[in-house]
């Protein structure tokens, strides 16, 4: 045998030995693993963003709208009633303003209303507009005041509003009133006053309302008919009871039912 064929020989036989082993050899099985628990991916946001816009990117601006309830649930105002049960008189009043009884008015001038000329007259009630209604103005007080003179006649009644101008009508309730406007001022101080009367059961009924303003320069002036126009209100709630007599009147009946007694023995 030659050397080359003992190579050939040498080579086949290596070669078919590999081969075996190779095939002898088994393959090895692939084990998946099952983690215990799920997999939870997480996935960190972004931080946001700041944009700023411009005025002219920023568009129109949103108005806040606030819903208004129906007409029908809006809460009334709650008045106060003044009465007086001893001369049959009443009015109403906004419970935001302020009251002052007849002693209080009887005690201080400056509460008291223009008067009749006679010590008769007797103040009843004040009412006030508060200062707060009208800040930064000139605004001193607006006031509605009832007053009455059991002493005085009818035509003496009607001279209580004075000879200047002819007293206009104005019907309040079931009653007829006089009434007179009259202005007066200087050195920054002013007045609107309104005087009004009726002459029932014997007795004469006076309303004064009022505007006064005082002013050093440096506010705003106020408007008188806006403050009196806030009074209106309560002068049109003025009810008279026609069949009552006041208390002077009482006395004197009693006294005169007496004395028909007396002499009727």
């Amino acid at each position: 045998m030659n050397p080359k064929s003992t190579q050939l020989i040498l080579i086949a036989t290596l070669t078919a030995v590999v081969t075996t082993a190779a095939c002898s050899k088994k393959a090895e099985p692939v084990t998946v693993v099952k983690p215990s628990q799920p997999v939870t991916l997480s996935v960190r946001p972004e931080a946001p963003k700041t944009v700023a816009f411009t005025a002219s990117e920023a568009g129109p601006q949103v108005k806040r709208i606030v819903d208004q309830p129906p007409s029908g649930d809006k809460p009334k105002s709650k008045d106060v009633v003044f009465k007086s049960r001893d001369y049959g008189v009443s009015f109403q009043y906004p419970w935001q303003y302020t009251r002052v009884g007849a002693r209080a008015i009887a005690d201080d001038c400056s509460l008291q209303p223009q008067q009749d000329g006679l010590e008769s007259q007797i103040s009843l009630v004040r009412i006030d507009v508060p200062q707060g209604f009208y800040p930064g103005t000139d605004f001193e007080s607006g006031y509605f005041i009832l007053s009455l003179n059991p002493e005085l006649k009818e035509e003496q009644c009607k001279t209580t509003l004075g000879k200047d101008g002819k007293p206009q009508t104005l019907k309040i309730d079931d009653t007829d009133f006089l009434w007179t406007e009259n202005e007066s001022g200087g050195h920054g101080e002013s007045s609107k006053v309104r005087n009004y009367i009726a002459y029932v059961n014997d007795t004469c009924y006076e309303i004064e309302t009022g505007v006064k303003t005082r002013n050093d320069g440096m506010a705003r002036e106020v408007n008188p008919e806006q403050v009196l126009r806030r009074l209106d209100p309560i002068l049109m709630s003025v009810k008279i009871d026609a069949g009552k007599q006041s208390p002077q009147k009482q006395t004197l009946q009693s006294q005169a039912n007496g004395a028909a007694q007396e002499q009727g023995k």
